[in-house]
């Protein structure tokens, strides 16, 4: 990863590492910086530069017992992107889509590095397989992450310096498989089949059938990566884990953590993409696995650092490959500028659940992150609630705003307990959105599911039972 054309993150300590002979002492010049280390008995030297301004092209030289000069260095933004299929699908796959994107990438300094499907049982590896960095252009870019490349023009947009992309995504792989073996102690199901394959006889880079196995993909693709300073972490995933969303309700938030601590950034950003939308739209009165996994997904938000876009109101037709991802790169982006650039006076999320109480046959839901109040986009009726009385029996409701609140009721619910919002497989067309700082629509409220407050007994009731 440390090679000619490479993108380094500005702003911020870099650390530069690479092999040789135990001992063995090594200097590295950039910009105007000289700065030394000397290898570990394990052959790996690492050293650390001072933060730089975004430019470019650099050079930088590596001495040691030999010498390397490495080229065409521009220093910018740097994100790492991995997940399942949709953070992998390559430009090539929307290519008529953005078109017109594709014609003119030459004209946007962006640059991937992709890290081929690759595990390992044995332990986490020191260095990727293989791989090199590649700067788009008309035909390169048909290789990129569509929604990493999307987004890195956003970044250009915005800040006007190179982007460099780090690419580590399967397809199928479930949140389990890039969990370092650390982080897998504390679910021990998933760490006593890591440990099966690590006492196997499969060879390094190689194992058992199932390719995506727990812990695998961390100790491939992820270790070899995490001394690469980036600013922060894209992340599309979630389908993969749709049959267990109890249990990723745990395993999210230690990924996050988890990686966090590799990369030595306790904040690090992590802005991911809630689930899309699967199979046709549907009535949101039932029960949805799909729905329970973005539940997961939205609870993670309450660790600091993260921010996430909805995409399941994107997609009518629920192919699990949403139409717009621009948009979503938008709305990412969106979170990148309030989570990771710091930017003030910015709504960067839509409306999100705060809590309920029952008024009478009615629910009054609060929000956060209400920006300048909350909206029905593009006017209307507003849509996908539900609402179910003591039986936990899920009607299709009605519901309005006034700006601060939604109101939730049904004629056949005159005593409501529980309410849920796009709460479907597919729940395209859900409308409630939030108002930007300019009063345009904002943000769309992620799907959720919420418990009317009870009201507290008096104390002399309590001591009478």
């Amino acid at each position: 990863m440390v090679s000619d054309g490479m993108v380094l993150q500005r702003e911020m300590p870099l650390r530069i590492w690479g092999f040789g002979s135990p001992g063995e002492k090594v200097t590295v010049k950039f910009d105007g910086e000289t700065a030394g280390g000397v290898t570990a008995d394990d052959g790996k030297w690492i050293v650390e530069l001072s933060p730089k301004k975004a430019g470019g092209p650099y050079t930088m030289d590596i001495d040691g017992i030999n010498h390397i000069w490495l080229k065409n260095i521009m220093v910018g933004e740097v994100w790492f992107c991995s997940g399942q299929y949709n953070m992998q699908l390559p430009m090539g796959h929307v290519r008529e889509q953005y078109a017109e994107l594709i014609a003119h990438a030459g004209d946007v300094p962006v640059r991937q590095f992709y890290i081929g499907e690759h595990y390992d049982y044995k332990g986490p590896r020191n260095n990727v397989a293989g791989g090199h960095w590649e700067t788009a252009d008309t035909n390169s870019v048909l290789t990129f992450s569509a929604l990493g490349y999307l987004f890195a023009r956003q970044i250009y947009d915005h800040y006007h310096c190179a982007v460099g992309l780090i690419n580590a995504c399967v397809g199928d792989a479930p949140a389990e498989a890039w969990l370092s073996p650390d982080a897998l102690r504390q679910f021990p199901e998933y760490a006593s089949a890591a440990t099966r394959y690590a006492d196997s006889v499969f060879p390094e880079g190689a194992g058992p059938a199932d390719r995506t196995a727990t812990g695998g993909l961390f100790n491939g693709m992820v270790a070899p990566a995490d001394l690469y300073t980036v600013r922060g972490i894209l992340w599309w995933q979630g389908e993969a884990n749709v049959s267990k969303a109890g249990d990723y309700t745990a395993i999210f938030p230690l990924v996050i953590q988890d990686w966090r601590r590799h990369w030595v950034a306790n904040e690090m950003p992590f802005l991911y993409v809630q689930l899309e939308a699967h199979g046709p739209v549907q009535e949101q009165r039932g029960e949805s696995a799909w729905a329970d996994l973005r539940e997961a997904q939205r609870m993670a938000l309450t660790l600091p650092g993260t921010g996430m876009a909805v995409s399941a109101d994107l997609d009518a037709d629920g192919k699990l490959q949403p139409k717009d991802y621009e948009e979503i790169a938008r709305r990412l982006m969106v979170s990148a500028e309030g989570v990771a650039y710091g930017k003030k006076d910015i709504i960067f999320s839509g409306p999100l659940y705060e809590s309920m109480k029952a008024h009478g046959d009615k629910v009054h839901i609060l929000f956060t992150d209400a920006g300048n109040g909350l909206v029905v986009k593009d006017g209307g009726e507003l849509k996908g609630f539900a609402i179910a009385g003591p039986d936990n029996k899920f009607v299709p409701a009605k519901a309005e705003t006034d700006g601060k609140k939604v109101i939730v009721w049904s004629d056949q619910v005159p005593h409501p307990v529980a309410v849920r919002y796009g709460w479907a497989d597919n729940p395209y067309g859900v409308n409630l959105y939030n108002r930007d700082l300019l009063f345009k629509d904002g943000l769309p409220a992620p799907p959720f599911a919420g418990r009317v407050k009870e009201k507290k007994k008096p104390a002399d009731e309590d001591q009478q039972h």
